[in-house]
């Protein structure tokens, strides 16, 4: 049994959502085209498929050794999105005149207050 409830928790959520995601965000999905050699090529499109709001903070020690084998010496961020956002690997996201590429999708374990990710400077 929560100990919350539905409203609660939905209130709750909005709460933090607006208190940490205060950053415009558009995110670019990746799509796959062939090259004239039937190479693949990354494709993000000319417009976002999403725009959102989203908290854009420095990643903690922990996060940052849990994943090194990924994002390496990469210039990463800890991006918050509204929960149910569909964010996805490898998805660019625009915020604050920088790009960023999605490296990691963390999941909670319980209770999800944000979709929370790993996100690259692209350069």
């Amino acid at each position: 049994m929560s100990l919350l409830s539905a409203a609660e928790q939905a209130q709750l959520q909005a709460d933090f959502v607006a208190a940490a995601c205060d950053l415009p965000c558009d995110i670019y999905h990746k799509t796959t085209t062939s090259g004239s050699s039937g190479e693949p090529l990354a494709n993000y499109g000319n417009a976002p498929a999403i725009s959102t709001m989203a908290g854009m903070t420095q990643p903690s020690g922990t996060l940052l050794q849990n994943y090194a084998s990924l994002i390496g010496s990469l210039k990463t961020w800890h991006i918050k999105l509204p929960p149910n956002t569909d964010a996805r690997h490898q998805d660019h996201f625009v915020i604050k005149g920088k790009t960023l590429e999605v490296n990691v999708l963390l999941d909670p374990q319980s209770y999800p207050v944000f979709t929370n990710c790993l996100a690259s400077e692209v350069e």
